[in-house]
């Protein structure tokens, strides 16, 4: 292994000295006086050559690879050679053709080919893990149409004043999305609080393939606190969760488990729209002695109730002043005089205090606790942005795949580590961060080093 690494060195240095010298002859020679055009003839000179460097260094170190595993006493001892292929794969830096020897077992007779295994290359795949794990890391903010063409700008030379080469198309970005598999990641300890905070709401997502119906996708946000910059305020240790059964929640109290000493909590307030299955959430959440749970209207639907009773500041205050004053009675009585005076809209009217009655009490804790719940900004950024800002279906399966990327995204996951350090495995797995390994198949002394570099080039 050392004189493999030590005549590597030889000639990337001399691959690098040549290519340079070249390049740098090639633009020198064409400058005809002061122009702009100079400045970005150099820039991609310079760009193109270490695109050309990084190809050429690469297929080198993976011929030399290639030979010292046919050449070592294992490979003899082990297999035939069987034969010798190439294979192309889309990098960063443009396409690369590598040469590699495919191998067969003495034993069972079964092929073999060490470059794909020490590469971790998947077979008959023309993408690259990293371009790969670049999909779905920008996937995660961006429709299919954007994030190919964001792959397509990334591959090649940088600098270039043509049109670049189209690598990716739409459905080439909703293939790999559909077929990848990312980690779950590491929860982190965070330090003791004595409060938290649930937000829940839901948002509708249309469908295909699914008699055009939307389907609810639900969704709770908890944090510990609020941090204020002036006059903005913005969540502490936020964490979102979502799906459309119970799932989610079991993932969301298993979160608060691991994330917080639940001995230390004393009170959860959890706040919505009054919808059932966001009332229901207490019953969901009560699996702590010695944690309260209180329950509050979210104040966006509260005051739009009371203003689409009557739309006048002053009715406006003074039922706010009853609900303040728990006084049931003469808030029925003006509720009743509204009516009275607006036949034509009773039944609607009746709803809305039908609604207020209904969350009573968690109108009075909402302002009892001087409570605020941003859930509306929440749906919005998260959900609303990313799945109906534009009108478009989606296929249910997709949308669970999508929304797991979405939310490894928002809750600041390093979705592309998570998704190489998931590389080759069939089945999702979960990992601690600081202990991620890409050395996947051997642990000898060789393959360790080999390791470390694949780990290098990953990174």
């Amino acid at each position: 292994m050392t004189i493999i690494l030590q005549n590597y060195k030889k000639l990337i240095e001399k691959i690098i000295k040549d290519t340079v010298s070249s390049t740098i002859d090639n633009v020198l020679t064409k400058f005809e006086g002061y122009s702009i055009n100079n400045y970005i003839n150099l820039l991609s000179s310079f760009d193109k050559s270490l695109c050309e460097c990084f190809k050429l260094s690469f297929t080198n170190l993976i011929t030399e690879l290639d030979k010292s595993y046919s050449n070592s006493k294992e490979r003899r001892c082990k297999y035939h050679i069987k034969d010798h292929c190439e294979r192309t794969i889309l990098t960063i830096f443009g396409e690369i053709t590598i040469k590699r020897t495919y191998y067969k077992s003495k034993l069972d007779g079964s092929s073999f080919c060490y470059i794909d295994r020490f590469l971790g290359l998947q077979r008959y795949d023309y993408f690259d893990p990293y371009i790969k794990a670049e999909i779905l890391d920008y996937a995660a903010n961006h429709n299919y149409s954007e994030t190919a063409e964001h792959i397509n700008i990334l591959i090649g030379n940088r600098i270039s004043l043509d049109q670049k080469q189209k690598y990716l198309s739409r459905q080439t970005v909703r293939n790999v999305i559909l077929k990848s598999l990312i980690s779950n990641p590491e929860i982190k300890r965070l330090p003791d609080v004595d409060t938290l905070y649930i937000i829940s709401d839901e948002k509708w997502i249309p469908t295909q393939n699914n008699h055009k119906k939307k389907v609810m996708q639900k969704a709770i946000v908890i944090f510990d606190g609020f941090n204020k910059k002036g006059s903005r305020k913005s969540l502490n240790n936020k964490m979102t969760f979502s799906g459309r059964n119970e799932k989610f929640i079991y993932e969301a109290i298993d979160y608060i488990e691991k994330a917080y000493d639940v001995s230390k909590i004393k009170t959860i307030f959890m706040l919505g729209d009054g919808a059932t299955w966001i009332n229901n959430l207490k019953y969901e959440f009560n699996c702590w002695e010695n944690i309260g749970i209180i329950q509050g209207l979210d104040y966006f639907h509260f005051k739009q109730a009371i203003w689409r009773i009557y739309n006048d500041k002053d009715v406006y205050n003074t039922i706010l002043s009853y609900i303040l004053n728990n006084n049931k009675e003469d808030f029925d009585r003006i509720i009743n005089k509204i009516i009275d005076l607006n036949p034509n809209r009773a039944d609607k009217i009746n709803d809305y205090k039908n609604y207020l009655f209904n969350n009573w009490k968690k109108i009075f804790n909402l302002l009892k606790y001087d409570l605020s719940c941003p859930m509306e900004s929440q749906i919005s950024h998260t959900f609303a942005s990313y799945f109906t800002s534009r009108p478009k279906g989606y296929n249910k399966n997709m949308i669970d795949i999508l929304m797991n990327l979405r939310l490894k995204k928002k809750n600041k996951y390093n979705i592309k580590k998570l998704y190489l350090n998931n590389l080759n495995s069939k089945e999702i797995k979960s990992i601690n961060e600081k202990e991620i390994n890409y050395s996947f198949f051997d642990k000898s002394e060789t393959y360790q080093v080999l390791g470390k570099m694949a780990q290098f080039r990953a990174y």
